[in-house]
C-alpha cells in the first residue's frame, strides 16, 4: 500500500532540497578547542585539492585541531552520533574506542597550522561498528536474513544463468536488510534439484538461508502500431517458506507492464519490476514472521546536513516502539538520506505519525505499509 500524503494543512513548507553550499557548525568543544564544519555540496573531493564536501567515500570535513591525529579523532568521534545513540556510558566507550583507531575510519587529509580537511569513510566506519555488534539493538538478531531465491525465468533473456527478475529480486531485499541468494546462480553452488520443498529447504540450510522463496516468471511483448513500440508483460508468482521445518508463509503474484523500443528490453525491464515489487512482499512476510520485530527506513530528502540529520535520529529514537536508527545510506548527488529504523511491535505508518507529531516541521511524503519505508523532506533552510 502506497499513501500519498500532502500536508498542507500544517505550517510545514514542502522544499526542492537544491540549495547550494551549506556551512553547517557540527560541534564546537571547548576542551580542545575545535570547530568541526561539513559543506556538504561543494565540489573538488575527487580530483585535485581536498574540499569540504561529500566524497565517495562519505564526507570530507574541515576541522581545526592541534594536531592532525587529533583532527582525525574529532572527526570520528562526532560522526558517531549518526550511527550510534549518545548520552550513554556505553556511547561514550564506544567513541572512545573507535576515535582511537581514527586512521581505520579516515582517507585524505590536508592539514596545516591547526587547521585541515578530514576525509570520513562511512562505508569502513559502519562496517566495523556492525562487527561489533553496535549498530542492532538487544533483542534484534545480529545477522540478516539468508533468503536463497529459486526463480525460474524464461531461457532467452537469462545472463549466465541468472535472470533479470531474480536480480531485481536479490537487489530488493538488500535494500530492506535482507541477503539474497541465487540459487540459479552457478557459484553458489546449490546442488538441490527438483520440485520437493523438503529437498529445497535442506539445500537452502546447507547455504545458510533461513527463507526460501521459490517462483516462476513469464515475460511477452506486444508490438503496437500506434505508438511503434513494445509493450513487455512479466508476472511471478511466488512461494515463500521458512527454511526451518519447512513452513510456507505466504504466496504471492506480482504483475508488471512496460513499453520499450526493443521487444527484449521492454521483457526484461517488466521482469526487472515484478522482481522489485516480490522484493518488497517477501521482506513484509519474514517481517510477520519474526514476530513483530521489523527493520524500516526513512528517506530524507534535503537532509545532507549533519545538524539536521541529527536531530532527526534523535526524534527516531525518542518515539515509542523504536528500539535503533542510524544512517544507513547517503546520496550526496541527490541531497537525500537513507536511515535504518528498528521496530518493536510498531508498524511504519505509526512511525510515520509519531515522528511528525514530534517534529512537525518535517513533510510527510509517502508511506509504503508492505515494504516498511516512509519518505519525508526537510524544511526549507532559512537564507
Amino acid at each position: 500500500m502506497n499513501q500519498n500524503v500532502n500536508h498542507k494543512d500544517t505550517k510545514t513548507q514542502r522544499t526542492n532540497g537544491t540549495n547550494g553550499n551549506v556551512d553547517v557548525n557540527l560541534s564546537f568543544r571547548s576542551s580542545c578547542l575545535c570547530v568541526l564544519v561539513v559543506l556538504p555540496f561543494m565540489s573538488g573531493c575527487a580530483f585535485g585539492r581536498l574540499q569540504p564536501g561529500l566524497t565517495k567515500e562519505g564526507a570530507a570535513v574541515a576541522v581545526a585541531a592541534p594536531t592532525v591525529d587529533e583532527a582525525r579523532r574529532l572527526a570520528v568521534r562526532d560522526a558517531l552520533d549518526l550511527f550510534i545513540a549518545p548520552g550513554s556510558s556505553a556511547s561514550v566507550a564506544i567513541a572512545e574506542t573507535f576515535s582511537g583507531r581514527a586512521s581505520e575510519f579516515t582517507g585524505r587529509t590536508r592539514f596545516k597550522k591547526g587547521r585541515g580537511v578530514i576525509e570520513l569513510r562511512f562505508a569502513k566506519l559502519l562496517i566495523a561498528l556492525d562487527k561489533e555488534g553496535l549498530l542492532r539493538p538487544a533483542g534484534f538478531t545480529s545477522r540478516e536474513p539468508r533468503v536463497l531465491l529459486l526463480v525460474s525465468e524464461p531461457q532467452g533473456i537469462l545472463d549466465l544463468g541468472v535472470g533479470p527478475a531474480a536480480d531485481a529480486l536479490r537487489r530488493g531485499l538488500y535494500a530492506y536488510g535482507m541477503t539474497g541468494i541465487d540459487g540459479r546462480d552457478q557459484l553458489n553452488n546449490f546442488l538441490a534439484k527438483g520440485k520437493d520443498p523438503a529437498a529445497l529447504a535442506a539445500g537452502a540450510a546447507r547455504l545458510g538461508a533461513d527463507w526460501m522463496v521459490v517462483a516462476a516468471a513469464s515475460a511477452s511483448a506486444e508490438f503496437d502500431p500506434v505508438t511503434g513500440t513494445w509493450r513487455g508483460r512479466a508476472s511471478l508468482l511466488a512461494d515463500q517458506y521458512a527454511v526451518a521445518g519447512v513452513v510456507p508463509l505466504d504466496q504471492t503474484q506480482s504483475d508488471a507492464s512496460v513499453l520499450d523500443v526493443s521487444s527484449a528490453a521492454a521483457r526484461g525491464k517488466a521482469l526487472d519490476r515484478v522482481g522489485e515489487e516480490t522484493a518488497s512482499k517477501v521482506a513484509a512476510a519474514i517481517t510477520r514472521a519474526r514476530g513483530g520485530r521489523s527493520e524500516g527506513a526513512v528517506f530524507a530528502v534535503g537532509g545532507y546536513d549533519p545538524q539536521r540529520l541529527k536531530a532527526l535520529l534523535a526524534a527516531l529514537r525518542g518515539v515509542e516502539g523504536v528500539a535503533g536508527a542510524y544512517l544507513g545510506l547517503w546520496r550526496g548527488d541527490e541531497q537525500s538520506v537513507i536511515l535504518r529504523v528498528f521496530m518493536a511491535g510498531l508498524k511504519i505508518d505509526d512511525l510515520a505519525a509519531r515522528l511528525l507529531r514530534r517534529d512537525p516541521s518535517l513533510t510527510l511524503l509517502s508511506v509504503e505499509t508492505e515494504s516498511g519505508r516512509l519518505s519525508i523532506e526537510f524544511p526549507e533552510r532559512e537564507k
